[in-house]
């Protein structure tokens, strides 16, 4: 500011026009970027062209694509076959043989036969079939605990299939959140890049014609100015084609377009902390799998413990042998392998005497169980502490989006106030330089904050287990 009594100095011409374009800019549109980055000519906006996909599309893309959730499905097949096994396996473990082989002949009875000795040269086929099986009546529990163990397979490869769709969901959210912030800041870059440049390219200009109105130290103060909006450019490109990769890798989607809305904080009212806590404890996918995987254990246990007892089972038995070039023997108490059919069924027990190696193995799968036990009481300590630090996030996130908010509205009022007073003359270049710098400073920083804010919720959201907003939600709809 110039001091009282001094005379007020007359800003250049070009000084005026970057004074007067960037004041109406921002009086006219709230924003430069209705200035540097609207289309050339009648072209349409990119909301208007093929492709253009929003977060909703993005999550059913990547929902039908990601390979590990194809894994997960096969996973899902797999277990129910595991389950199917169980349940019809145990009654038809059935084996049936059959064989052909060449004999000599031979002829009459046991009393007599016109044959001296077995004929050499004298051979025919002899043919033989055999079905055998055993139906389990009774097994003290074994195959009931068999049927929970897959049953708890199914319900784990499922859960299992949930916990990756929520991380997807999430990351994918985590891209979409990314790309809007990169496209914001690269359309606040351009709202200043342009006139800072023609103005230093006039600043030059009059430094080189000895202008006394040409300060030095302004036209250090505008390059430095470039260069931090140039070292902003280049972090916003890498934001930009990582949030891309990112989407890519994900969905499956080649060409990524997203609609043209600025990004804006996701409106969650949260809820208090021990809420998501206890839906974390029930709903969450990882605790569903963890309370699988004690089922498992637990039928594993009774299996072993019932495995000192003895299965109880209806057994069976058809076979027949068959050589035509041998007499049949008829005589019941005369034993003729070469030619004897026979069926029989009858109630058989089968009993496993390992008691020694039963011992250990039943406190095996004690100790797995007790093991599994504390595994699940360290993993739920671990599940709070991700919702209690996500929620923190959620909260710090929604401060420091509150706070920036109420700064750019601050530096905005201030940018117009001191590009006002220097179209008249009254403040120096380098306040409506500081002006500018913390304008764009405080946006940038709130841009980042909502950024932030909306990957809190997302993050909540899978850490917890719970819907927090209806999908249409997530992305507010723009013009």
């Amino acid at each position: 500011m110039p001091e009282p009594g001094s005379s007020v100095r007359i800003p250049t011409g070009l000084e005026r026009v970057l004074a007067s374009v960037l004041l109406s800019a921002l009086v006219s549109g709230g924003s430069l970027a209705a200035v540097s980055a609207q289309p050339p000519g009648d072209a349409p906006p990119r909301d208007a062209r093929e492709g253009v996909r929003d977060l909703a599309a993005f999550l059913d893309a990547a929902e039908a694509h990601y390979p590990a959730l194809q894994a997960d499905s096969f996973a899902i097949d797999a277990a129910q076959a595991r389950l199917g096994e169980a349940r019809f396996s145990p009654f038809f473990r059935w084996t049936a043989t059959a064989g052909a082989t060449v004999t000599p002949s031979a002829r009459g009875t046991p009393v007599f036969s016109p044959d001296g000795q077995l004929p050499l040269d004298d051979w025919g086929v002899a043919l033989a079939a055999d079905v055998q099986g055993a139906v389990p009546l009774y097994t003290f529990g074994k195959l009931r605990a068999a049927k929970r163990a897959a049953r708890a397979g199914v319900d784990a490869a499922r859960h299992d299939r949930d916990r990756t769709l929520a991380r997807v969901r999430f990351d994918v959210r985590r891209a979409y959140f990314g790309l809007q912030l990169a496209l914001d800041i690269e359309q606040m870059i351009s709202e200043g890049r342009g006139q800072l440049a023609r103005a230093i390219e006039k600043l030059d200009q009059m430094l080189a014609e000895a202008d006394p109105d040409a300060n030095p130290l302004d036209r250090r103060r505008l390059a430095a100015a470039l260069a931090e909006i140039d070292a902003r450019s280049s972090e916003a490109i890498r934001l930009r084609r990582s949030s891309e990769a990112a989407l890519r890798a994900l969905t499956g989607v080649r060409a990524i377009r997203i609609p043209e809305c600025p990004i804006e904080p996701v409106p969650l009212e949260a809820a208090p902390l021990e809420r998501y806590l206890q839906a974390a404890r029930t709903e969450r996918p990882e605790v569903r799998l963890l309370d699988a995987a004690i089922t498992a254990r637990e039928a594993d246990l009774a299996v072993q413990r019932a495995s000192y007892a003895p299965d109880f089972a209806l057994a069976f038995r058809a076979g027949y042998t068959w050589t035509p070039g041998r007499t049949d023997q008829d005589n019941p108490f005369v034993y003729d392998p070469a030619n004897q059919p026979s069926l029989g069924a009858g109630l058989v027990m089968r009993w496993n005497l390992d008691f020694a190696g039963q011992v250990f193995r039943t406190r095996r799968s004690e100790a797995q169980l007790a093991e599994t036990r504390a595994d699940i009481a360290e993993a739920r300590l671990g599940l709070d502490l991700e919702v209690e630090l996500a929620f923190e996030r959620l909260e710090d996130a929604r401060r420091r989006e509150e706070a920036w908010a109420t700064g750019e509205r601050e530096t905005r009022a201030w940018f117009v106030g001191a590009a006002q007073a220097y179209d008249v003359g009254t403040v120096e270049p380098k306040d409506l330089i500081d002006a500018l710098k913390s304008y764009f400073t405080a946006r940038f920083s709130h841009l980042q904050a909502v950024q932030e804010l909306n990957t809190a919720v997302a993050e909540l959201e899978r850490s917890s287990g719970e819907t927090l907003l209806p999908e249409e939600r997530w992305e507010p709809g723009c013009e």
